[in-house]
């Protein structure tokens, strides 16, 4: 083996045992790690200022658009203004409208005849309502007074229907053709009329009922309620007496004798048969004076 081999053999040895020696290997794995994390750095500062520019950008965009929209929308409106007309805010209106507007003669007068129309239909039906009330008013008279073979005492018949409400449910001639003989002159005496007016009515003690003067009027109101109530007491209801007789003496209180209001119907209807024809007769209405409480009198 020449030198030279053998130098290099050495030099070789050597370097083995250089290399594999512990100091060598850790120094060799401390120099691998720096350099690792110098790359890693580098990495780093690489990817920082790429990231802030990104964002930047993106901060950038948002505004820019955000200022160019908003620009839009302001120049939108404008724009619109300029190109739609301004519109006079007092313009009369056209010829055609107001006569649109205008009714014709013929919707007037179509208007008026409805009107006239619903003016008569309303007249109508308040007249039909006044005849409904005259109706009920009439049914209502009727079911207070009176009616043939009425049961209710005179005296308080009276008292339930108001001065001018009472009338003689009987067609007296009629009644007088359909009586027996003498039916209504039996009326006239069972009370004891007779014994002031006479047996047949022809007057005694008091006037005859078959002359023409009437003391309180002749309707058949107020004959009832001289009768039942006497004249005393008529004149206290608010009748005024209308002229007297050669007889004074007051007409007494005949409600408590004459039991019902038929019979005292039944002697109305006498009277009037038996008063004749002449200068008052039955037919010739004398209304009685009758003044309402607190008022003046009737003259």
């Amino acid at each position: 083996m020449t030198a030279a081999g053998l130098l290099v053999a050495g030099l070789m040895i050597v370097g083995l045992a250089v290399v594999t020696s512990k100091p060598f290997q850790e120094a060799v794995t401390q120099t691998e790690v720096t350099h690792e994390m110098a790359s890693e750095s580098a990495q780093g500062e690489t990817a920082e200022p790429a990231e802030e520019a990104s964002s930047e950008v993106a901060e950038e965009k948002p505004a820019d658009a955000m200022a160019e929209s908003s620009e839009a929308a302001d120049a939108a409106p404008a724009e619109a203004a300029e190109e739609t007309p301004a519109k006079p805010a007092d313009e009369p209106p056209s010829k055609v409208a107001a006569a649109e507007d205008t009714p014709t003669a013929e919707e007037e007068a179509a208007e008026t005849k409805s009107e006239a129309a619903a003016a008569d239909e309303e007249a109508a039906e308040a007249k039909s309502e006044a005849a409904g009330a005259a109706d009920e008013a009439a049914v209502a008279k009727e079911a207070l007074c009176c009616k043939p073979g009425d049961e209710t005492p005179p005296l308080e018949l009276v008292q339930q229907v108001p001065p001018g409400g009472l009338h003689n449910p009987y067609d007296w001639k009629k009644l007088v053709a359909e009586s027996p003989e003498d039916y209504l002159v039996k009326q006239f005496r069972l009370p004891g009329c007779n014994e002031c007016h006479g047996g047949g009515g022809g007057g005694g003690f008091c006037p005859a009922l078959s002359q023409g003067v009437w003391f309180w009027g002749n309707t058949d109101d107020v004959l009832f309620r001289l009768i039942a109530m006497g004249s005393k007491a008529l004149e206290e209801q608010g009748f005024t007496r209308i002229q007297w007789g050669t007889v004074k003496a007051p007409m007494p209180e005949m409600g408590h004798v004459i039991k019902t209001s038929d019979h005292l119907w039944k002697i109305v209807s006498f009277i009037r048969s038996i008063n004749p024809p002449g200068t008052n007769p039955p037919e010739k209405v004398i209304p009685g004076r009758y003044t309402p409480p607190g008022e003046k009198p009737a003259e």
